[in-house]
């Protein structure tokens, strides 16, 4: 199916139940009013441990996200990091799909190669730091669930 889409595609992670349709909305408000090939919600974190970070060039523009495990030590300096939220143009994304390698120390095809793929080929990719910190909380064990429960309860009485 993805093959014969023609717009967008968002993608999201499964393990982050706070993700903000706020920021979504801005994802896609760039990708429709300006046409990048790929855009990319960005947090700026105090500590990004565990987390890709997000490379940029003299200018400001994106270059690349490089996963923790496979970072310089001055690329682990970097606070603007990747929370696995995308829009994708949809051709462009499964053309990257079809060139992902998985030659780092994992060993896995990280979708997260995707954007770095497109803007070897001269596509407009583009990294946008609207996420908030809530929607780094992902749920991978149960301290981890207990922490988001207490986020979601906080945030449904407003506190």
């Amino acid at each position: 199916m993805l093959a014969s889409h023609e717009g967008p595609v968002l993608i999201v992670t499964g393990d982050s139940p706070m993700t903000q349709s706020s920021s979504l909305r801005a994802l896609l408000d760039l990708y429709e009013q300006e046409r990048p090939t790929c855009v990319l919600g960005t947090l700026l974190k105090d500590d990004p441990t565990g987390l890709g970070r997000i490379v940029r060039d003299e200018q400001g523009n994106f270059e690349a996200i490089v996963e923790e495990k496979d970072a310089t030590p001055e690329q682990r300096a970097i606070r603007e990091v990747n929370m696995s939220t995308y829009v994708f143009h949809g051709p462009s994304l499964v053309k990257a799909l079809g060139e992902l390698k998985n030659d780092n120390r994992q060993g896995e095809f990280y979708i997260t190669d995707c954007p770095g793929i497109l803007k070897a080929h001269g596509s407009d990719v583009r990294a946008l730091p609207v996420l908030k910190p809530c929607e780094a909380l992902s749920v991978n064990t149960v301290d981890d669930l207990q922490r988001v429960e207490a986020e979601l309860q906080r945030a449904a009485c407003g506190t």
